[in-house]
């Protein structure tokens, strides 16, 4: 990961305002971070579930098998990998193997092996590499970086879902795990490969995990996508970064915050009291471009206002990992003198944009459209340079 702070740059729609009435100020932010593009490949801790079912034979296996096999190839060095298959039951195919130029014939035999066969057993497949992150975790975790990557063409047959029913009780199993995931600091990127994959299952255990959801139309395009995701894994800069916001007055409520480049995806803060939130964000990668989105208000005693001079109202904290942080100050002035009004309405317009993407995203997801999804949030494996 990187050793160098990031760029951060933050705009915000008022600068200067007249008294609320209401004791509410509004909010609007748009965060920019721009992360070091001059990082060499890092290994990483990642768990590889590739399902197995007989929707997967034929083509959609050989293109997923030499995928691995090319992963395998140019993963680092020192990367720990693991490789679980899954069907009607799951099977360990490799657990925790260092990546040596020894071991990577050795792993890249055992893929060679892998036949197609039963039913779709992905909410077992996804415990158990929970398991093994927790063990990973507790005893070594030297290696900062961990990554699950969930390839699956179908819906799940051992905790059944019902699809386009986002209130299906069952999700909330799935989910739990991905909320364990983020809690040991992985992530999961999720591959709906080819036809009749869970949609709103697999893009909502990427997003509450941090990580990316990936849609691959064809056989080839499956293998592209996968190969380009590990790629994308070994150029992290920073491996779930948080922000914390604070208030410097008696309350702080956010409405709602996004990322929207390079993709459109939601963002959850969590509140952690009155005056606190607080949320990890995607991983930065090499030399992308990162904004993000937030809105709200703060609620200010009238007996803290002054008049013409800057006050301050949030507190930004960025706790990029590897002891890198920083803090940036949001000040904002009142004013009984209209002339003084500065108004940046360029980001509330975005932020109407940006969460109406978002919510035409949810929707697509739990109609199962996945192409649509695709297109609107765009492309999580777009080519790196």
């Amino acid at each position: 990961m990187s050793k160098k702070q990031p760029y951060i740059n933050i705009l915000q729609s008022a600068i200067c305002i007249p008294i609320p009435s209401n004791n509410e100020v509004p909010i609007a932010l748009d965060i920019k971070v721009l992360p070091d593009k001059n990082i060499p490949p890092e290994a990483f801790y990642g768990i590889w579930l590739l399902d197995i079912s007989g929707s997967m034979s034929g083509k959609p296996l050989d293109n997923a098998k030499q995928s691995l096999i090319e992963q395998i190839n140019i993963l680092p060095e020192g990367t720990i990998f693991t490789l679980i298959t899954f069907e009607t039951n799951i099977h360990e195919i490799i657990t925790n193997e260092r990546i040596t130029d020894n071991s990577r014939k050795k792993i890249i035999d055992e893929i060679q092996k892998i036949s197609d066969r039963g039913t779709t057993a992905l909410y077992s497949a996804l415990k158990k590499a929970i398991e093994l992150m927790k063990k990973y975790v507790k005893s070594d975790n030297s290696l900062k970086i961990k990554k699950i990557f969930l390839l699956s063409d179908g819906d799940p047959t051992d905790v059944e879902l019902e699809s386009g029913n986002e209130n299906d009780p069952n999700y909330n199993k799935y989910f739990l795990l991905a909320k364990e995931a983020l809690e040991y600091k992985s992530s999961i990127d999720t591959v709906g490969a080819l036809g009749d994959h869970n949609v709103y299952l697999m893009y909502e255990l990427a997003k509450r995990s941090t990580g990316k959801y990936i849609f691959a139309e064809s056989e080839e395009e499956m293998k592209t996508k996968m190969i380009i995701a590990t790629e994308q894994t070994v150029r992290i800069a920073f491996s779930q970064p948080q922000i914390i916001i604070k208030s410097y007055h008696q309350e702080l409520q956010l409405d709602d915050a996004a990322q929207y480049k390079p993709t459109v995806i939601r963002m959850p803060f969590k509140k952690v009291s009155k005056t606190e939130f607080q949320t990890y964000l995607r991983s930065f990668e090499a030399g992308d471009t990162y904004q993000i989105l937030i809105k709200g208000k703060v609620i200010i005693s009238p007996n803290k206002i002054q008049l013409d001079v800057p006050t301050n109202l949030l507190r930004l904290e960025f706790d990029f990992g590897e002891g890198l942080t920083d803090s940036k100050d949001i000040k904002i002035q009142f004013s009984n003198d209209s002339s003084k009004f500065k108004l940046n309405q360029d980001i509330n317009k975005k932020y109407a944009n940006v969460f109406s993407q978002a919510e035409e995203i949810a929707d697509c997801t739990i109609r199962g459209d996945a192409q649509a999804t695709q297109r609107i949030q765009g492309d999580e494996t777009k080519k790196i340079s």
